[in-house]
């Protein structure tokens, strides 16, 4: 191409780039190189394209030189702060009307602001024309309009926006992009045959171009859309019976989810329920804390792995009858009876609960009593045993074999007097008294113990045996008396020594077996650390004091005695019992610690505890009544909604949940006067259900990490809890959002929710500052956005109706009513009669069906045609009508 063909080119191209900006303004350039030179056009098309001020104030009338510089010197500055790239390009030079450098700076402003609109939608005319493109091509995924040039060179998007409108007009599935030039003669020999488009463009100015002209393309898409977007009221007519379809598939669809659900839940119900009447009778046979604690760990898997997901099944079948309930409530349709009953799966479910909760106390109250039997059995077996050992070494001791009339000296004789009088003064009547001990403790326990018969045999053997061995020391003694004759008072000091240390020692021995025995905690509970606590110093403490410090004193003083008498050997063994008494009061003062940890552990376990049971109780109450609310809201569309988001933001509030409640058609919405008082009540609480679910979840961690697994204050556990609240956030999120999307279409002339979310997405794009307002422009593009076939004039005069107070802007309000007027469609039954009429005068053949609607709603209205038909191909729209609204 020459340079001055090149030139003139850009020129034209970029003169109509500016007009189709400036013409928002009503402003025009007819000459590029002098239109601009006055600065006031160039500030006009910066302050469109940039949508803010430059300057805030210019002369719009410039005669004088040194005015028309100083308006191009502000726009200068305003495209300088914007970062252009304006290297070599002066203000002087736009003034002096220098061509190349006007072109280089028109395509500076082409190339910036057009890689800005792609990037981020835009907000010119060509954006609201591209917006429409795009949300026409949306179930064409292999197209991929990213503007008006490169992307349509192939002729595949002209192509896939006739069939997205008429698909019986082009085979679109055969269609290659490498054949551009056939796939653009195609497109434009059906618009120009079939629609009366011109043909604007040569065939090979786009077919094969790699970057066709921009503004060409945008021209010709614009007519296809006018006369695209003159067939809205047939595509009304399509939602309107697409919507009655829609209503009565999703029926179909809750049906069959009850039905495929139901029956299962109502058979696992009915075998759980015989199942736990079977352990109930089992229960009663358990005899030892092992065959508890099996049937604990065994119900904690069935409540951890099994009933979570049938607590969640449950859920499911209630929520999927409330919402099939609902909708024939809502839509004007028969109720459906449910098989099995939802009351019928409520009942077995509550029976179920019951016969659990009676088995789980059943089988805490055999834990309960093991333990405390097991507690009382260790004791008694523990000392039992140290009689027991005992008796087998006194059994083998040479003072019950030898004869006395063997003893040859009078060492001999006090040696064997010694053992006798240890025998009879200390070792007999301890384990007397242990007896004692045992005896009484073996009255607590329990008769029906696996383990408590053998120990109680074991008792009156040794009861039999201390008895014998009472009657024979005492022979023993009376003839070591009778030979002992003198005793030297050192010898006597001596063996009184003897038996102090050994006393002490076995005392001592005793004492600390004793405290390590009610140091190995066996009930960890705070009940449990108290008692052995009490225990150690109330009983063991006066022990160590009596039976202790108070021989150990005796012992020092015959201790002086002997180191007075020189008997230094002597002296030295009472050190050692020196050492053990310190060691004793070191354990002493250990186990006092241990005791004050243990105490603070437990309380803080049985704090944790009873925090979980009042949460868990708490939250599984508002579950099920908010399960109740959700299920039985009643009242009119607006009252549910508003009664449904109430309950929501109470149980799961959120600073951005975006949920408000349309204005009704008297302009508010009354407070709901007839919801359900378990929907009251569940809002009541002032701490949400999240607050209280992330509570318990903490509660629970710190629960786990002390490794209490079994909480004595409730049934109810983390898993079954987690299932319920899930469920529960589901099911009201879902019924809000339903309930939202039929009050918004109530209030807007029953709009799809298609068309709702259109309106609101199309307002916010174009709402560039987000003040919730749309200038003029900013609405002449939204409107172009939402398909409208309304020309530049009647956008201006719909403009001015709104803008009542003359301020140049229009609310989201009256833009959604100026919205819904113009997309709105009926779906009453009336309203599907009269799509029928809008589609077509004579009836409506199969062969019709697959022009207007998608496949899913084709299939579904042939699997009826013999309720719908008139000669099964004909379709009787009175019969579908009055068929729709059945379902």
């Amino acid at each position: 191409m020459a340079h001055e063909e090149w030139v003139d080119v850009q020129k034209n191209t970029f003169t109509r780039w500016a007009n189709t900006y400036l013409s928002r303004k009503r402003l025009e350039i007819e000459d590029l190189y002098v239109d601009l030179s006055d600065g006031t056009r160039l500030i006009a098309l910066l302050q469109i394209i940039c949508r803010e001020k430059v300057c805030r104030k210019h002369n719009r009338k410039p005669r004088m030189r040194i005015q028309k510089m100083e308006n191009l010197n502000q726009a200068f500055a305003f495209m300088h702060k914007k970062n252009m790239n304006l290297t070599n390009i002066g203000s002087t030079d736009i003034l002096d009307g220098n061509q190349k450098l006007i072109l280089g700076l028109l395509w500076i402003l082409i190339k910036t602001f057009q890689v800005a609109e792609i990037d981020v939608e835009g907000v010119s005319g060509k954006d609201g024309l591209l917006l429409w493109v795009n949300r026409s091509l949306v179930d064409y995924p292999t197209i991929k309009v990213k503007n008006f040039s490169d992307s349509w060179a192939n002729g595949m998007a002209f192509c896939a926006l006739i069939h997205r409108f008429y698909p019986n007009l082009i085979e679109f599935d055969q269609l290659q992009a490498v054949n551009a030039i056939e796939n653009v003669r195609l497109a434009f020999e059906i618009a120009e045959n079939k629609f009366k488009i011109p043909q604007l463009l040569n065939l090979y100015d786009v077919a094969g171009i790699v970057k066709p002209d921009e503004k060409s393309i945008m021209t010709y898409v614009a007519l296809l859309f006018k006369e695209f977007a003159s067939g809205q009221q047939k595509r009304k007519a399509v939602v309107s019976i697409a919507k009655a379809v829609n209503i009565a598939q999703r029926h179909q669809e809750l049906a069959k989810e009850y039905e495929t659900l139901a029956p299962n839940l109502e058979k696992w119900l009915v075998s759980q329920n015989e199942n736990f009447e079977k352990l109930l009778e089992e229960s009663a046979a358990i005899s030892n804390l092992q065959d508890v604690r099996q049937a604990l760990a065994q119900l904690s898997d069935y409540k951890k792995n099994e009933k979570p997901s049938q607590e969640a099944a449950y859920v499911a079948v209630e929520g999927c009858a409330g919402r099939w309930l609902s909708s024939c409530r809502n839509n004007g349709r028969t109720l459906p009876i449910l098989t099995p009953p939802i009351e019928q799966l409520q009942a077995l479910k509550a029976k179920l609960e019951e016969l659990e909760t009676t088995y789980i106390s059943n089988l805490q109250k055999y834990s309960e009593t093991f333990q405390r039997t097991e507690i009382f059995l260790a004791r008694v077996v523990t000392e039992l045993e140290k009689i027991e050992a005992w008796s087998r070494e006194i059994a083998t001791t040479k003072a019950f074999e030898m004869d006395l009339n063997e003893t040859s000296t009078s060492t001999e004789a006090e040696e064997k007097l010694e053992s006798i009088n240890f025998i009879k003064q200390v070792e007999l009547p301890r384990y007397r008294l242990l007896l004692v001990e045992v005896l009484e403790q073996s009255s607590s326990l329990a008769t029906d113990h696996a383990e408590s018969v053998t120990v109680l045999v074991r008792i009156d053997a040794m009861k039999a045996f201390l008895e014998s061995v009472d009657a024979k020391i005492e022979d023993i003694h009376a003839d070591c008396v009778c030979k002992l004759k003198k005793q030297i008072e050192l010898d006597g000091v001596v063996k009184d020594c003897k038996l102090l240390m050994r006393n002490l020692k076995y005392t001592i021995e005793g004492l600390d077996e004793e405290i390590g025995a009610v140091a190995k905690l066996k009930d960890t509970s705070k009940n449990g650390v108290e008692t052995a606590s009490r225990y150690f110093k109330d009983v063991l403490l006066p022990k160590i004091d009596s039976e202790i410090v108070t021989e150990y004193y005796k012992l020092k003083q015959k201790k002086q005695i002997l180191e007075e008498a020189q008997r230094i050997s002597d002296a030295q063994l009472i050190e050692k019992v020196h050492l053990r008494v310190e060691k004793l009061q070191e354990r002493c003062t250990e186990t006092r610690l241990f005791f004050e940890r243990e105490l603070a552990g437990a309380a803080s376990r049985d704090e944790l505890c009873h925090e979980f049971a009042t949460l868990a109780s708490s939250i599984k109450e508002r579950c099920a009544k908010s399960t109740q609310a959700i299920n039985n809201v009643v009242g009119t569309v607006a009252e549910q909604f508003t009664s449904m988001k109430d309950l929501m933001e109470s149980l799961f509030p959120s600073p951005d949940s975006g949920l408000t409640v349309p204005p009704s058609v008297d302009g508010e919405i009354e407070p709901t006067t007839v919801a359900d008082d378990a929907i009251q009540e569940s809002v009541q609480p002032s701490s949400s259900l999240v607050h209280e679910m992330e509570s318990l979840e903490k509660v629970n961690e710190q629960l786990e990490k002390l490794h209490v697994f079994t909480n004595p204050f409730t049934v109810e556990t983390i898993h079954e809890l987690r299932a319920q609240y899930n469920s529960v956030e589901a099911a009201v999120r879902d019924k809000v959002k339903s309930l939202e999307k039929e009050l918004a279409l109530c209030q807007l002339g029953n709009l799809t929710p298609q068309q709702l979310t259109e309106i609101k997405e199309v307002f916010d794009h174009f709402d560039i500052d987000c003040d919730r307002k749309l200038e003029r422009d900013e609405f002449i593009m939204a409107c172009k956005g939402l398909g409208l076939a309304l020309s530049e004039e009647e956008c201006h005069d719909a403009f001015d109706k709104m803008d009542e107070a003359g301020n140049e802007e229009i609310t989201f309000s009256a833009f959604s009513e100026f919205g819904a007027e113009q997309l709105q469609s009926g779906s009453s039954m009336e309203d599907v009669k009269t799509a029928f009429e809008i589609l077509t005068t004579q009836n409506l053949t199969t062969s019709k069906l697959e022009e207007h609607f998608e496949p899913n709603i084709v299939e579904f209205i042939r699997s009826h045609l013999d309720q719908l038909g008139n000669d099964g191909n004909t379709l009787d729209y009175e019969k579908f009508a009055a068929f729709m609204f059945e379902m």
